[in-house]
């Protein structure tokens, strides 16, 4: 497989084109309750957005989405197939995409996670994220609307 953007440990990151589309959607899919679908996931390339993908032996388990506007940034999606949770992959695929971004100047770095995602949220704090705000009733879910909290990391 070509195109190596960066290795860590095991895990070698690749721009999203590397892949076909339907083994992203499948980690999107195993991943939300509500996923993206294909045109939202192939939306995000172009100027500003960096769509990432981390593979073990070539094999796609997660990937992140950034999208930089000026001197700030969005991570739009970040997800770990549930076959690969647990493992850390999570934590270096947050990392890999913070340090890309630092690369790009960017200064500070916002997301949104669903209230009851505890797992997440622990991982962006241990990283430093602070919360700063809250969306109620931001995520669809099976019945009610979920809150999203709003978080944001000073990079530079």
């Amino acid at each position: 497989m070509g195109n190596v953007v960066e290795t860590i440990m095991n895990i070698e990151f690749f721009p999203f084109e590397q892949f076909p589309m339907a083994a992203l959607l499948e980690i999107e899919s195993a991943c939300h309750p509500f996923p993206w679908t294909e045109a939202v996931l192939s939306g995000c390339q172009g100027q500003g957005y960096d769509f990432v993908v981390a593979a073990i032996k070539g094999k796609p388990i997660g990937y992140y989405i950034t999208h930089r506007v000026l001197d700030e940034a969005t991570l739009m999606n970040i997800c770990v197939h549930p076959n690969h949770q647990g493992k850390g992959y999570g934590g270096q695929l947050l990392q890999n995409a913070l340090e890309r971004l630092k690369r790009h100047s960017i200064t500070h770095c916002f997301l949104e996670v669903r209230a009851s995602n505890k797992g997440a949220g622990a991982l962006y704090q241990k990283l430093g994220f602070l919360l700063i705000d809250k969306r109620k009733g931001y995520y669809r879910t099976n019945g009610e609307r979920e809150d999203a909290l709003v978080m944001s990391l000073q990079l530079q």
